[in-house]
């Protein structure tokens, strides 16, 4: 059995597969020819143990002998259809007949491919076989945009960037894995993370949410795992943390980034070994939990620095949902607009019809820095302000209408100077963070005694 192919990688070199073998020399040569293409291997010695996998996270393809104790291949390719339709299979044996290709086939394998195995052809197979998963992928996204606006759990969109996002929370949400959401601040990500629970069998048990930035180190860790009475001073009784409230649901760890090392280390521990121990007590309680994580930060650099545990990080990273920011997906704006308007009625008892076109010109010209979010607080201040039934310019925020003059100076040029720029970076870090200086600190990258004196500098209120 050779495992010399051609040297071209495969169109998808991020694929994950699984590979299916009772025999563990040719399960290791399948797993490192596969590797060595590109692709995410993991490897299974039976049917059984392949389910298991699948249970905790998705795959995009299993590889699999036919003839195997305990589960053959073919009972595996009904039970993997059963769970995510969406799994490619290939099925392979060293007893093959036209028979086992056809009811192969016919129970629903991608494909079929003898032993011993012809590399050249395997993969030709598997490459081919996550082409057209890629092709009908694409087509079921250009499907729902054809639709025009897609509204998915409280969120809406028809740029394909959000409709492919959209796609990839309804397959994930199956899976009891950790998940873990990106983005700046602002782009949805609790929004996120709430689809992924709804959509999951989770849906009738706890979703918990903290907000890692809102607590102390020491709050932190009594709030996430609980205390005993006397752990403390002031600890009078004892307290369940967020993680047993949540106990059999899902908990939601926003802004995970700014955890800090020795809670990352607790948190690792709870993935691995899910157990907790309150903050005092040395007795260990055994939790069912999915966690999902958020974080506006680059966790990958973070690791490169000492900032983030690498082993936390990897242990999050099973299944990721990068969200785009606002401006690049301008095409969204118009039915986000419409969306929020009609939220905003509801709230407020109005019954505005729309914005204008000079309006809607203005916010699609606007970079957005805090993104949906901020959106969302002009629409609402614009629904308080107007007294009409349309949306007209004078309704906006200045800086909506400073952003669209291009900054022209006092002689009729842009004003170039690094203070301009600093101050407009400023007012918008407010706009984003709706007037909360300790968020548009934070947005900004600086300290509140920073912040605070630059406002005091350009003359901001």
């Amino acid at each position: 059995m050779s495992d010399e192919s051609p040297t071209h990688l495969p169109q998808a070199p991020t694929a994950k597969i699984l590979v299916v073998e009772d025999d563990p020399d040719i399960r290791a040569i399948l797993s490192r020819f596969l590797g060595r293409r590109g692709y995410a291997v993991l490897a299974a010695e039976n049917g059984a143990e392949a389910l298991d996998h699948l249970a905790r996270e998705p795959v995009d393809l299993i590889l699999s002998d036919v003839r195997m104790p305990r589960m053959d291949g073919l009972e595996l390719l009904r039970a993997v259809h059963q769970r995510d339709p969406e799994v490619q299979l290939v099925l392979m044996t060293a007893y093959s007949t036209v028979r086992d290709a056809v009811e192969a086939i016919q129970a629903g394998a991608a494909d079929y491919v003898e032993k011993p195995i012809d590399f050249r052809r395997l993969e030709r197979v598997v490459t081919n076989v996550l082409e057209k998963r890629a092709l009908e992928h694409r087509t079921r996204v250009l499907e729902r945009r054809l639709q025009g606006v897609v509204a998915f759990e409280g969120m809406v969109a028809r740029s394909q960037k959000m409709i492919e996002v959209f796609t990839f929370i309804e397959r994930l949400a199956r899976y009891p894995t950790t998940a873990l959401v990106t983005g700046e601040s602002g782009t949805g990500k609790e929004l996120v993370a709430r689809a992924l629970h709804n959509l999951s069998p989770l849906r009738d048990k706890p979703f918990v949410t903290c907000n890692c930035t809102t607590l102390t180190p020491t709050l932190l860790e009594s709030e996430l795992f609980g205390y005993v009475r006397g752990a403390f001073t002031g600890a009078d009784r004892d307290r369940v943390g967020l993680f047993e409230a949540a106990n059999g649901g899902t908990i939601f760890l926003d802004e995970l980034g700014e955890l800090p090392l020795g809670v990352q280390v607790k948190l690792l521990r709870v993935l691995e070994n899910r157990e907790i121990k309150r903050v005092g007590s040395p007795a260990p309680i055994q939790i069912d939990i999915r966690v999902i994580a958020a974080t506006n930060r680059e966790l990958e650099d973070m690791v490169t620095v000492g900032a983030f545990r690498s082993d936390l990080f990897y242990r999050l990273n099973v299944g990721t949902i990068a969200l785009p920011s606002l401006r690049e997906r301008p095409e969204d704006i118009e039915p986000l607009v419409r969306h929020f308007i009609t939220l905003c009625n509801t709230k407020l008892g109005r019954s505005v019809a729309g914005v204008s076109p000079r309006v809607l010109d203005l916010l699609q010209r606007y970079p957005w820095p805090g993104n949906v979010r901020e959106l969302a607080n002009v629409i609402e201040r614009a629904l308080v302000v107007a007294r009409g039934t349309v949306v007209l310019p004078e309704h906006l925020p200045p800086l909506l209408l400073e952003a669209r003059s291009d900054a022209v100076g006092r002689n009729g040029a842009p004003e170039l100077s690094l203070q301009a720029a600093e101050r407009e970076q400023i007012l918008r870090a407010l706009q984003a963070s709706g007037g909360k200086r300790i968020e548009a600190a934070r947005l900004l990258g600086l300290s509140r005694r920073t912040l605070y004196r630059k406002l005091d500098r350009y003359g901001i209120a």
